[in-house]
């Protein structure tokens, strides 16, 4: 299954941060965090989990692979050819939601 890049909020750490900072640490690329989307909290029976969701701008550097066996860029028409973990769905449909309502207010 697929699964968003991120972790854990540090002592201290806004969960904005904590992305940007997972995100170098996981793919080796600087980003800034943008507009929140939605959060997101499932109970996979021997866990819970909860995400939040931004938007995320790449910013400088060229993705590593430091924690994960693969990775895939791709187009927000495309998310639906990949399987993905249930807790990120809320994410990817408050995604869904984020790009219509620009793409509505653009005219």
């Amino acid at each position: 299954m697929w699964e968003f890049p991120g972790g854990k909020v540090e002592v201290d750490e806004t969960p904005a941060q904590a992305l940007e900072r997972e995100l170098y640490e996981e793919l080796s690329i600087g980003t800034t965090t943008g507009v929140w989307l939605a959060d997101s909290v499932f109970d996979y029976g021997d866990k819970i989990v909860e995400l939040k969701g931004y938007l995320s701008h790449w910013q400088q550097g060229e993705i590593q692979l430091n924690s994960h066996q693969q990775m895939a860029w791709v187009s927000l028409s495309q998310l639906d050819n990949y399987h993905f973990c249930a807790a990120d769905y809320p994410i990817i449909t408050a995604l869904h939601n984020h790009m219509a309502q620009m793409s509505n207010t653009k005219g």
